[in-house]
C-alpha cells in the first residue's frame, strides 16, 4: 500500500472541544491528507465523534497508555505518521487544501523542508485579549501574501536564532506548522536520536531541521493557519498570563525528573522555555555555545519579566563562570546592547504593520469554528499555480 502524501499530526490534551472541529476540517481536505491524533487526555472525547471514520486508514486517534510530556507526546505521535510529508499543527490550527499542493511540489523537486508564512489567523470565539477583549473573537484575519516560493537560507536561519535566544524559531523551517520530509526525519533521528526535546518540541525540532535540511525554500501563502484559543499559548499570553514559576506550571510539571539549565532563568516564560529548548539542541548537535546570544535571552527576560531578577542574575552569574563554554561578560554585555536595539526595530516594525492592516487586512466575523474556518478560507483563496522550480532552490 502506498504511503499517503502528507501526514498531518495534531497532538492534544483535554481539548476535544478544538481537536474535534480541526480534525473534521483536515478530513474534509483531501484523500491524500492522513491524519493522526495522539490524545493524552484522561478521558477519551475525540474516538466517539469519529466512530464511522475509525476503520479508514485516514485517521488514527492514539491514545497513550501513560501520562506523557508535550515533547513525549509529539514523538509518540510521530512514530505512527508515514506520510511522505509531515505536518504538525496545534488542535485549535487548521490548513488549507494547498498543503497537499505544495507537498506534490516538494516531492518532484526533492525539497525536504518547507518554511510557510502565516498570512492569515483565527481567533476562537473563546478568545480574549487584555486590552480589546473580545473584539478578535470569532474572526478570520488575512494580510496581504505573494503566492511566491522562494529558496530559503535554513542555515543561516539558524545561525539568527541561536545569537537571538529566547525569540523562538524565527525563521527557521519547522515541522510545527511547516512542512518536512519523512527523509529528513529519518535521517535526524538516525543521527541525532527523537526529533523532539528540550521543553519546547516546535523549537528543539527546528534547530535540528535547519542544521540537517539539504533543500528548502520558503511559500508566502496561508497553507497552515494557527488558531488563538482561550485555552491555547497564544490566548494565554494575549491576556498576560504566560508566566510564572517553573515548576508550578502544568507544562513542565509533565516532565518526569527534568533538569533544568542553569544559564536560563528558571522561571516560566515563553523567553526561557523557547531558550532552554534551543540550548539543548545546540548541544545535542554539538555546536560551539559561544555563538549563542546568552546576553539576549537576558535582556528580554529583564525587560519582558522583571518580576524575576534575581533569576536572571543568578543565570548570568551561572554563565559567566562556566569559562569551559567560552561566554564571557563582554559576550553577554554586547548580546543585550544588540537586543535593546533589536526590540526597537521590533516596537517600529509592528507598529506599521498595524496602521497598515488597519486597511489592507480581510476580516470575516462570525465563524465558530476551525471547520467553518477552514470552508471559509478555501471559498476565498486564489488557487496559484505553483509549476516551475524557483532559481537556487535546488
Amino acid at each position: 500500500m502506498r504511503a499517503p502524501l502528507v501526514s498531518v499530526v495534531v497532538p492534544t490534551h483535554e481539548r476535544a472541544h478544538y481537536a474535534v472541529s480541526t480534525i473534521r476540517s483536515l478530513l474534509e481536505l483531501s484523500d491524500e491528507i492522513e491524519v493522526v491524533v495522539s490524545d493524552s487526555s484522561e478521558n477519551d472525547a475525540i474516538s466517539p465523534a469519529f466512530a464511522g471514520v475509525q476503520a479508514s486508514a485516514r485517521l488514527k486517534v492514539l491514545r497513550p497508555t501513560k501520562k506523557l510530556s508535550v515533547v513525549d507526546n509529539f514523538n509518540f505521535a510521530l512514530r505512527s505518521a508515514v506520510g511522505r510529508y509531515v505536518c504538525f499543527i496545534g488542535d485549535d490550527d487548521f490548513v488549507s487544501s494547498e498543503l497537499v499542493t505544495i507537498a506534490k511540489w516538494a516531492d518532484r523537486h526533492c525539497v525536504d523542508a518547507v518554511k510557510l508564512t502565516f498570512p492569515a489567523l483565527y481567533f476562537w470565539p473563546d478568545f480574549r485579549h487584555r486590552t480589546a477583549g473580545g473584539e478578535f473573537a470569532g474572526t478570520l484575519r488575512i494580510s496581504p501574501f505573494t503566492s511566491r516560493i522562494m529558496p530559503h537560507d535554513a542555515r543561516q536561519a539558524a545561525r539568527d536564532a541561536l545569537d537571538n535566544l529566547g525569540a523562538g524559531p524565527l525563521e527557521m523551517p519547522r515541522i510545527y506548522a511547516g512542512l518536512i520530509s519523512s527523509h529528513l526525519i529519518k535521517k535526524i533521528t538516525e543521527k541525532h536520536g527523537e526529533l523532539f526535546g528540550g521543553v519546547s518540541p516546535d523549537v528543539y525540532s527546528a534547530l535540528l531541521i535547519s542544521m540537517e535540511a539539504e533543500q528548502c525554500v520558503k511559500i508566502d501563502f496561508p497553507v497552515v493557519i494557527p488558531g488563538a484559543s482561550g485555552a491555547s499559548t497564544a490566548g494565554l499570553s494575549a491576556q498576560g498570563r504566560h508566566v510564572g514559576g517553573l515548576r508550578d506550571n502544568p507544562h513542565i510539571s509533565a516532565f518526569e525528573n527534568l533538569e533544568w539549565d542553569p544559564r536560563i532563568p528558571e522561571f516560566y516564560s515563553v523567553q526561557t522555555v523557547w531558550g532552554f529548548s534551543i540550548l539543548k539542541a545546540a548541544e545535542k548537535l554539538g555546536l560551539p555555545l559561544s555563538t549563542i546570544g546568552f546576553g539576549r535571552l537576558y535582556f528580554k527576560c529583564m525587560v519582558f519579566q522583571k518580576g524575576y531578577l534575581a533569576e536572571i542574575w543568578r543565570s548570568i552569574l551561572s554563565c559567566v563562570r562556566r569559562e569551559s563554554d567560552g561566554v564571557s561578560a563582554l559576550q553577554i554585555i554586547s548580546g543585550a546592547v544588540r537586543e535593546f536595539f533589536w526590540l526597537v526595530g521590533e516596537v517600529i516594525r509592528r507598529l506599521r504593520l498595524r496602521l497598515r492592516a488597519q486597511t489592507e487586512v480581510s476580516i470575516q466575523k462570525g465563524l465558530i469554528n476551525s471547520q467553518t474556518a477552514s470552508r471559509h478560507l478555501q471559498a476565498v483563496s486564489p488557487k496559484p499555480d505553483w509549476q516551475d522550480e524557483p532559481r537556487g532552490a535546488r
